[in-house]
């Protein structure tokens, strides 16, 4: 940057879209004319679409929800032993939860009609239950 450009924080302000409308004008007539101002504009919009807070945030609760039961076998495993006077109520407790997860996942299931598929030797339903399993990925 030389010293014809904006300060970062004006250029921050244009990424942020807080800036007044005619430091807007300003800053976008400078960004045609300077390559190095306008790559640190794009490299700071790249890095903001990169981190969304809220997608991040609907991540880690789609997650929680996806693995609740193994979460909980988890939580009841570690209580077990920070309180020991409940072990083998808290162990039961994350065995029954832990068997739940296993039981609920979709891998299980899956796992489940391919093994029934393969029972009846009936290639047409193996090939239909792979297609599907290909798909939802």
């Amino acid at each position: 940057m030389n010293r014809l450009c904006p300060t970062e924080k004006t250029l921050s302000e244009y990424t942020s879209n807080v800036i007044s409308p005619e430091n807007r004008k300003l800053v976008e007539r400078h960004l045609a004319s300077c390559a190095e101002c306008r790559k640190l504009v794009i490299d700071t919009y790249d890095l903001l679409n990169r981190f969304d807070r809220w997608k991040m945030l609907r991540n880690i609760k789609n997650f929680i929800l996806h693995n609740k039961w193994g979460i909980a076998s988890a939580v009841f495993l570690l209580l077990s032993f920070i309180h020991p006077r409940y072990f083998l109520q808290f162990l039961v407790a994350s065995l029954i939860t832990g068997t739940k997860w296993i039981i609920d996942s979709k891998q299980t299931k899956m796992l489940i009609m391919i093994h029934e598929a393969l029972k009846t030797t009936d290639k047409e339903k193996i090939e239909s239950i792979v297609t599907q399993s290909g798909r939802k990925r």
